[in-house]
Parts: structure tokens; sequence; C-alpha cells
């Protein structure tokens, strides 16, 4: 009888999850931004960022992409935790990983609370097309390296179009307008 009583609670938090309505002191770890455009050949900077933790002492986590799309260059250490033991982890531009990007506090002070980067990850874009961004294997740790419960982890994507280079209608007009402009000076100097 008393499971008939929690199912209605058990069904509405299952919704919430399901549905990304989370409370506001739900932790998550998402790429920052969710979305960003960029040109073949650009470089650029992602952010792995944690939200409303309590009490962070250590941190781990791998990240995958896609190889054909993107090409990892630098992984540095974010601001919010900024322990003694960052590991920059291992980039594999071939299979489109980074694993083991880890910190740690050391000591027994305290972890950290709040919300802030944890990495900041450095890409080249290789050629045109849309490439995931995923977290995997993401571990969080009190200071009691004790488990912190992550509610989500959400991915983001990175589209790479062509850099942008005018057509030859456009090179066309600005010849035809710029001699049409030289033409006139000429003439009203002449006329003068």
């Amino acid at each position: 009888m008393r499971l008939t009583k929690l199912a209605p609670l058990a069904l509405l938090l299952g919704w919430l999850l399901a549905s990304g309505v989370l409370p506001a002191s739900a932790t998550s770890l998402s790429i920052n931004p969710l979305s960003l455009t960029v040109d073949v050949g650009q470089s650029f900077t992602l952010a792995v960022a944690l939200d409303s933790v309590s009490d962070l002492y250590a941190f781990g986590f791998d990240l995958a992409f896609d190889p054909t799309i993107l090409a990892a260059t630098l992984v540095v250490d974010g601001s919010f935790l900024s322990g003694c033991c960052f590991n920059a982890g291992t980039i594999d531009n071939t299979a489109g990983t980074i694993v083991d990007i880890t910190d740690t506090l050391s000591g027994p002070d305290p972890g950290v609370s709040g919300s802030g980067d944890l990495a900041l990850i450095s890409f080249q874009a290789l050629a045109a097309g849309t490439s995931a961004i995923t977290l995997a294997n993401a571990i969080l740790l009190d200071s009691n390296l004790q488990d912190i419960l992550l509610v989500s982890t959400l991915r983001g994507t990175v589209t790479v179009g062509s850099a942008a280079i005018p057509e030859p209608g456009t090179w066309l007009l600005l010849a035809t307008g710029s001699a049409a402009l030289l033409g006139y000076g000429w003439r009203s100097r002449r006329i003068a």
C-alpha cells in the first residue's frame, strides 16, 4: 500500500528528469557554449562547465568529438577548481577522444561550491560538417571522496562551414562600380 502512494511522486520525478526540467540546485555538467558555428581552419575553445555543485574536491571525465571535422589541440585547467593536480588527459585525434581529464584539491580543505569551468579545450576546425562534443565517464567527488550525484550531462555541437569566399558575381559588381566611380572622378576633373 505504501508503494502506491510513492508511485505518483516517482512518476513526477521521472517526468521532470526526462523533460529536462531540473531543480535549481541539480548538479549538471555541460559543454559551453552548447552550440557553436565556425569556419574551416578556425581555432576555437569550448569550456566544460559544472553547474550547482557543493563541496567538489575532485573530478574526472572523458570527451569525444568527430575527428573528421575537428582536431583537439590543447586542454587547460578551468578557473573553478584550480586544484594542484590537473591532468589534461590524452588527446587522440585519430579516435576523436580526450581521456582522463582530471583535477583534485589536496589536504584537509573543504571542496568548492557553486558553478564554473572545469577545463578549457581548444580545437581546430578541419572540414565542413557537424560534430557532437560528448562528455563521458564523469566522476565528481566531495571532500570525503564520496560520489556527488550528477543529474545531467549536456553535450554540445560544433557546426563547421566553409570559409566565406565571395562569389565571382560579387567581384564583377565591385570592379564595375569602382571603374564607374574612377571614370566619373576623371571626367569631373577634365570638365573643370
